[in-house]
């Protein structure tokens, strides 16, 4: 059965816009892969699928039906929430909606936050995404475009770590939630690296995945230099132990690179063409092996 509200069909919705904000143009910068709605009803809430709310704080009350609806069959994807009364009023706001605070609920001052949240959404790319960032004195707090929140100590990652304590609120978020950037200490925290460094499991396989990656890249070294008909010997700059442990997938240095691409008569860019498409090749996996 099709139900058409406001003009859209939202049984058939894949993603389902409600932006219930007179300023939500400021938030979508492309609204081509939502189903948009203007004005809350309650049968979106029941038939659509991947429902976010943009809605501030004040009308709240106004879109509860739909976010409860929806929320009760496990599709309210987010509720975006504009911060347009005083941070301590906000679970005010939410007593007076009859509504309670939800783990997909975030609530913004800057709109480039809902705007990660929905780009990354169609992008499939909710889960690699940062959505926001805050900082206390000793921990990082993050919350996906998934809107699932992580914590990390500045001590529990060598990188941020680095980062000096009056440093560590001068943060920006990437334009597209790529990574949280310290530009005074030029340091970057994706999160992979977050999970890694709060989960020993993702940290193990993050771990092999390098290990995999590295040896790989060793491997396309070792038959580009054979085919070429150098002896590891033969690489200006690098002794023969440095060339043997880079082949054998230890990492490497941008220094290495280019005095290995030289050897080879090439310059670094031509040089990493030819290992990535030795990368790729089949053949590797028995080199490694």
């Amino acid at each position: 059965m099709q139900i058409s509200v406001n003009g859209i069909d939202a049984s058939t919705s894949e993603l389902t816009l409600l932006a219930h904000d007179p300023r939500a143009g400021e938030a979508v910068s492309d609204t081509r892969s939502f189903r948009v709605v203007r004005r809350p009803n309650r049968q979106i809430g029941e038939r659509a699928r991947n429902v976010f709310v943009l809605v501030p704080a004040t009308e709240l009350p106004e879109v509860s039906e739909l976010v409860s609806a929806a929320n009760r069959r496990h599709q309210l994807r987010a509720l975006l929430i504009r911060d347009d009364v005083h941070p301590t009023s906000i679970p005010q706001m939410f007593e007076r909606a009859g509504l309670r605070m939800m783990r997909n609920t975030i609530v913004y001052t800057d709109f480039n936050v809902p705007r990660r949240v929905l780009n990354a959404w169609t992008q499939n790319s909710q889960d690699e995404l940062i959505a926001k960032a805050s900082v206390s004195q000793v921990r990082l707090f993050v919350v996906s475009c998934a809107l699932q929140s992580y914590e990390v100590a500045f001590d529990s990652m060598p990188s941020l770590k680095r980062i000096p304590a009056g440093e560590r609120a001068k943060f920006i978020v990437d334009e597209d939630g790529s990574y949280v950037h310290w530009p005074a200490s030029d340091i970057h925290v994706d999160l992979d690296a977050i999970r890694a460094a709060i989960d020993p499991e993702v940290r193990a396989r993050a771990e092999a995945a390098k290990a995999l990656h590295d040896s790989r890249y060793g491997a396309a070294i070792a038959k580009l230099r054979i085919a070429t008909g150098l002896k590891q010997a033969q690489i200006k700059g690098l002794s023969e132990r440095q060339v043997r442990r880079i082949e054998k997938g230890e990492a490497t240095t941008y220094e290495a690179l280019r005095r290995l691409a030289a050897a080879h008569r090439l310059n670094l860019d031509e040089y990493l063409r030819k290992l990535a498409a030795n990368v790729s090749n089949a053949a590797l996996e028995r080199a490694i092996a």
